[in-house]
């Protein structure tokens, strides 16, 4: 291990954005079956997760929301004789709903980011003329896994910034007042996202830099240094992948409730708008979600699934990117092992 990272004190340029990409798809299609083989632990891990939340964690007097934006969540229903309380929300009213904006679940961070770490190790080692089985690049990682953990933790902390930062208000009550939360949401909300992208992108190689043997944090140091002079140029790069994660990922869903809704009558709302020109909404913002008061245990499986298989099929990219970036910067050599 200490021979395929040799060499990773001296910092180069980012490479040129064409032939990285070209890279990085070249060697998604050759590479394809492995990276799933690596990922298949966290895979079968997160469908499990997710089910078990939904099925078990959901409040007993849940709504339902599937949306063509944040796939599905469930929120709690105010009761009926209760709803007359002033601190009682109102229940949401069922039927299709349209509105404006991306939402954060369809590219933010998820348990497949755990395979970051592991798949960057695959990449390196193919750098460098090296062949892995997916069983040999998790015994390597087995010794990294609080690591793995650590980092992961930290940046899905990172990526709630905004919220972290709004919790001491939140605490105090003091958004209690309509006027004080939208004063306050402009005033706060604003520089705490401008931070947190700073330091998503600023610690965007911690996970390759796990494989270096470091500690988490020795890894968010070492991440630092290397994105040092070239935050902007990764900062545009992260930004057009997540457009497309996210117009994909809203693509998907649309398709997936549209299929619902042939099967269910409870989904046939959906298909007069998804059929419509509305539909091309979707690709500028729109979001067009179905609230329900019961779902069905089939379509909470479903839009499980491709949720999974959705984060499953952009993770390989996100690690093509960000470890063909950290090879640059980190300066390894190609081809420096023989097979």
């Amino acid at each position: 291990m200490q021979d395929v990272l040799e060499n990773t004190d001296n910092t180069t340029s980012v490479p040129q954005q064409s032939g990285l990409m070209s890279t990085i798809f070249g060697e998604y299609r050759n590479q394809f079956g492995l990276f799933w083989r690596v990922m298949l632990p966290i895979i079968v891990f997160s469908l499990i997760f997710w089910f078990l939340l939904f099925k078990f964690g959901a409040p007993e007097a849940a709504q339902w929301t599937f949306s063509t934006s944040a796939g599905i969540k469930a929120e709690p229903s105010a009761v009926s004789d209760r709803s007359s309380e002033p601190s009682q929300p109102s229940p949401k009213p069922t039927g299709v709903r349209l509105s404006a904006g991306f939402s954060a679940p369809a590219f933010g961070i998820n348990w497949l980011w755990l395979a970051i770490s592991p798949l960057a190790l695959t990449i390196v080692y193919h750098h460098r003329g090296v062949d892995l089985t997916s069983g040999a690049v998790w015994q390597e990682m087995r010794r990294r896994c609080w690591s793995i953990l650590g980092v992961y933790l930290l940046l899905f902390l990172v990526s709630m910034g905004v919220g972290i930062l709004l919790l001491p208000l939140a605490l105090s009550g003091f958004l209690a007042d309509s006027q004080a939360l939208s004063g306050f949401l402009f005033l706060f909300m604003a520089p705490a996202g401008v931070a947190t992208l700073y330091f998503l992108v600023k610690f965007s190689l911690a996970n390759q830099c796990i494989i270096e043997n470091l500690s988490v944090i020795a890894a968010f140091r070492r991440s630092s240094e290397l994105v040092r002079r070239t935050w902007g140029r990764l900062f545009g790069m992260y930004v057009l992948l997540s457009l497309a994660t996210m117009v994909f990922t809203t693509i998907v869903f649309s398709l997936t409730l549209l299929l619902f809704s042939i099967f269910s009558t409870e989904f046939s709302p959906l298909r007069e708008v998804l059929q419509s020109g509305k539909f091309f909404s979707i690709f500028f913002g729109g979001e067009v979600s179905l609230i329900l008061d019961h779902a069905p245990i089939w379509a909470i499986c479903g839009m499980v699934i491709v949720t999974t298989l959705i984060h499953a099929i952009f993770a390989p990219i996100w690690a093509l990117l960000t470890t063909h970036l950290y090879i640059k910067r980190a300066g390894i050599q190609q081809n420096a092992v023989s097979h």
